[in-house]
């Protein structure tokens, strides 16, 4: 109970206890406006509140058909009842007169709970004046039908003002969080609505997959390849000048290239769209000379075999083919480095097939490592529907990857 009236008491030193207020009473103003324009108020406090809740119903319930008006009520609903998350009130447009049927019984909803806060508060606020004042006031006054005689006699009557006043900012911050939890059910997201921000925060996260995985393989080729040829002119530099100019040579290649595919990946990462043609194309097959180039500068014996033409080969098959070999290539220099690579490529049955095969080093071994490149590959196969596999087999290590031709299929 103290903990109760000490959060109540708590919401009084919050602004959103007083934007939630003003909103109620925005809301309550919409049907006595109603009234006085037609029928006029009547005698009858009755008469008059009932006519309050009625009059504009068939105007509110016009009005949330309108475009617009929910996305007007969202902004609003977000500036002055301060949901916790903005995203809980929703300030997209429903499409078609049958799902726009929310915001009209949003607006009657908010009206009328805002009438009926409004009038309660409007009670309580007499009574609690009229106890307030009665010791200094003679003669008796009614309220509500009860009777307050007056007088210094009465001075009791002070006790009841402050559970009054508690009872006035309960009204106040109970009748505030009603409208939020109205406002989060009827102006929230749809069902609809909700899947498609699903669907768009799993394609965000798997952009940003996608774009973790180009940094992983094309910067992690480039310093492996980097590593293995200055520690390889480190040691020749003196006994052999032309062999550690090539390496640095590959060196230089390796880093351009890396840095290319780093201002093309962080392009994507940009608020602005950039357009398509300042865009850097990604490499493909037809640019996997470069890569063996460098591979063997490095000091790895390469050799790739392909029996057919990559003309027909979709971009996005042919891209992320190279992108499966280049991280092969990388995990053949990191784990068994000195060992000779055997590419192999070829398209059969609509379907491109490639193979990366190294001897295994048994004096090095295969150092533990994350397993986030062969999980890369795996998951570029499958992004295609294709499939591929890596693991040991007769003394050689062997990636391969079946991609198919025809996406989709």
């Amino acid at each position: 109970m103290v903990a109760m009236l000490l959060s109540t008491l708590s919401a009084l030193a919050k602004g959103r206890t007083y934007t939630r207020g003003l909103h109620l009473l925005i809301s309550a103003a919409v049907g006595p406006v109603c009234v006085l324009i037609y029928p006029g108020f009547s005698p009858s406090l009755t008469r008059t509140l009932v006519s309050a809740a009625l009059v504009p119903l068939p105007l509110l319930l016009l009005l949330g058909m309108l475009p617009g008006v929910r996305r007007a009520e969202g902004i609003q609903a977000r500036l002055l009842l301060v949901p916790p998350d903005e995203n809980e009130i929703s300030l997209a447009e429903e499409k078609g007169l049958g799902k726009r049927w929310r915001t009209s019984v949003w607006l009657v909803a908010r009206v009328w709970l805002g009438l009926l806060a409004a009038s309660l508060l409007a009670q309580l606020l007499s009574i609690t004046g009229t106890v307030a004042t009665a010791p200094a006031v003679e003669g008796t006054r009614t309220v509500l039908g009860l009777d307050f005689p007056g007088g210094y006699e009465y001075i009791w009557y002070l006790a009841f003002v402050p559970p009054l006043l508690l009872l006035v900012v309960v009204l106040v911050v109970g009748a505030g969080n009603l409208q939020l939890a109205l406002s989060t059910r009827l102006l929230g997201p749809s069902a609809a609505e909700r899947l498609a921000d699903a669907e768009r925060r799993a394609d965000d996260l798997l952009a940003r997959n996608r774009l973790a995985g180009e940094l992983h393989d094309s910067i992690g080729h480039a310093l492996t390849a980097t590593v293995l040829q200055a520690s390889a002119a480190r040691e020749l530099i003196d006994a052999d000048r032309d062999f550690a100019v090539r390496a640095l040579t590959a060196i230089e290649e390796a880093s351009r290239r890396a840095l290319e595919d780093l201002e093309r990946t962080l392009g994507y990462l940009k608020e602005e769209q950039q357009a398509p043609e300042s865009r850097s194309a990604r490499p493909t097959l037809e640019d996997i000379g470069p890569l063996l180039e460098a591979s063997r500068a490095a000091g790895v014996t390469v050799t790739c075999r392909t029996t057919a033409s990559f003309d027909r080969v979709p971009g996005v098959v042919t891209r992320e083919a190279y992108r499966i070999v280049q991280e092969s290539l990388t995990n053949a220099m990191k784990h068994a480095p000195g060992a000779a690579v055997d590419i192999v490529l070829d398209i059969r049955d609509d379907q491109l097939e490639l193979s990366v095969a190294n001897m295994l080093v048994e004096a090095a071994g295969r150092t533990s490592g994350t397993g986030k490149g062969m999980r890369s590959v795996r998951e570029r196969a499958a992004l295609l529907g294709g499939r591929a596999t890596a693991g040991a087999e007769s003394g050689r290590w062997i990636v391969s990857a079946s991609l198919p031709l025809r996406l989709g299929s």
